[in-house]
């Protein structure tokens, strides 16, 4: 003792010398216990595609030996633990959709068979709601958007909102029950929209994730620029000879789009369709420059062909060849070419089968004489109409088309909604200087119906034509003579808009 004293007092008086501070109190050495591991770092939870459960991500802690996860209990109003684990990850499971999971977080430390946790995370949540849809599609026409998606798991509907300019908000436009809904009656411009899954609870849909900006453009087709156009052909010079097989002309031309045949003639051929209407008037099947002129039969291209798109009124065009080529012999349609209807008679159908799937039987019930240019007098512009945005549209137009249809069938009509095949040639009974064209109108036919009776068909004496036809010919107009039945709901349209 009395040396511990001692060497206390050397101690201080050694300080003293060299000016170091004394210490008032003795040292003593206190063993802490211990410092816990860090909280794991970087957690993510993300929820399942059906909804009812959560998969939570964490990086690793060096030092632990597993980690504890931890769920809140509503009910007790604590976090239970849920599962340790050895690796950084855990999944919730049997979670209910529409509620919040909240949860931590610890690593743990191993001694003997005893784990203790360490430091855990802050309180951690996440919303059970279904993801948006995926897979969304659009096909927008001249008046109408089609939105499509993927079937979302546990989804009980799904709603589509629509951008308003005016909030710039979107808002709840339409619920539906299944995966795709078509948009109508919209005007040229650009429309946005988002598509969400709905979970039914009870009685109440409680919207879920919504997707991304779909954005689709509804364009007027008449206003669409030319394009430059290179061949669809894709064999380069390797010629392989066409044949009416719709996967293997698919292959050979990207641009091919369909078969056309009107029975017992030459028109059994390919239709394609470019990005303008004047590559393949002068260009065969194969993309070589054909001076002959003899091209290949095409569609208008202002309406795309797809797999979800065509429009309402398809229109082909195709050169009249004296051997017969191309569309010549629809010109047999006009009674005043042999004086009777007997090709009408022995043709009323013709077949059109698409790239895309599926066969269409056509009927007839139309034909026309028309002059191209405003020097021999008036212009029907019947190529400018491909889709109908209205009933007014649609029956504007075909008011004169019947007006100028050179026979007519009264045990056929045409309505709002059926589709249209129309065919188009050049023809040059006046004269090479006078250009003009026979149009050839026909419908699909509807569900049920196999055949059109042509037994009351007759040729119409006075069709409209256009001043030179009058100047050559004699004679002149008399006026609307056809019956009103011939389109469906007509008589009711004209009352109410006359």
């Amino acid at each position: 003792m009395k040396k511990t004293r001692l060497i206390g007092v050397l101690l201080a008086g050694v300080m003293a010398v060299t000016g170091v501070p004394q210490i008032a109190e003795p040292l003593t050495v206190v063993s802490s216990a211990a410092a816990k591991l860090a909280a794991p770092a970087n957690v993510k939870a993300v929820v399942s595609t059906a909804g009812t459960a959560v998969q939570i991500t964490w990086d690793k802690v060096k030092g632990a030996d597993g980690y504890r996860v931890f769920v809140y209990d509503s009910t007790t109003k604590k976090y239970n633990t849920y599962k340790t684990v050895v690796s950084p990850k855990c999944v919730v499971k049997s979670l209910k959709i529409g509620s919040t999971l909240k949860f931590q977080v610890a690593a743990v430390v191993k001694s003997g068979s005893k784990y203790t946790e360490q430091a855990k995370t802050f309180a951690q949540s996440v919303k059970l709601q279904l993801p948006a849809p995926t897979g969304i599609k659009t096909a927008a026409t001249a008046n109408s958007v089609k939105l499509s998606w993927n079937k979302v798991t546990n989804a009980s509907a799904y709603r589509i909102y629509a951008y308003n300019s005016s909030t710039g908000k979107y808002v709840a436009y339409k619920n539906v029950a299944g995966t795709s809904y078509t948009v109508k009656n919209l005007k040229v411009g650009t429309y946005k929209f988002k598509v969400a899954a709905l979970y039914k609870s009870g009685k109440t849909y409680t919207a879920q994730k919504q997707s991304g900006v779909i954005t689709a453009k509804v364009i007027d087709y008449n206003k669409v620029p030319a394009k430059e156009h290179t061949s669809g052909y894709n064999y380069g010079s390797t010629i392989y000879p066409f044949k009416h097989d719709i996967e293997y002309m698919k292959k050979l031309n990207s641009d091919f789009i369909g078969w056309l045949t009107i029975a017992d003639t030459p028109i059994d051929q390919p239709v394609v369709q470019a990005s303008n209407n004047t590559f393949y008037l002068e260009h065969d099947f194969y993309g070589r420059y054909d001076y002959s002129k003899i091209g290949t039969t095409f569609a208008d291209y202002h309406v795309p062909v797809t797999s979800t798109l065509r429009p309402d009124n398809l229109i082909i065009y195709g050169h009249n060849i004296r051997t017969g080529v191309g569309l010549a012999k629809i010109t047999n349609y006009y009674p005043a070419r042999y004086g009777s209807l007997n090709f009408y008679l022995k043709h009323p159908t013709f077949k059109y089968e698409s790239a895309y799937g599926g066969q269409s039987n056509y009927v007839v019930f139309a034909g026309m004489f028309v002059n191209t240019e405003k020097k021999h007098g008036e212009v029907f512009n019947y190529f400018k109409f491909r889709n109908f945005s209205s009933e007014s549209q649609f029956y504007r137009y075909f008011e004169q088309v019947f007006d100028r249809s050179v026979f007519y069938n009264p045990d056929l009509d045409i309505k709002y909604g059926d589709k249209f095949l129309t065919l188009s040639t050049c023809y040059y009974p006046m004269g090479a200087d006078v250009d003009t064209r026979f149009v050839v109108f026909a419908r699909e036919l509807r569900s049920g119906e196999k055949t059109v009776s042509t037994a009351n068909a007759y040729t119409n004496r006075s069709p409209l034509y256009f001043d030179y036809y009058y100047k050559v010919n004699g004679g002149s107009w008399q006026g609307r003579k056809w019956s009103e039945s011939l389109m469906q709901g007509y008589s009711a349209w004209k009352k109410k808009n006359s």
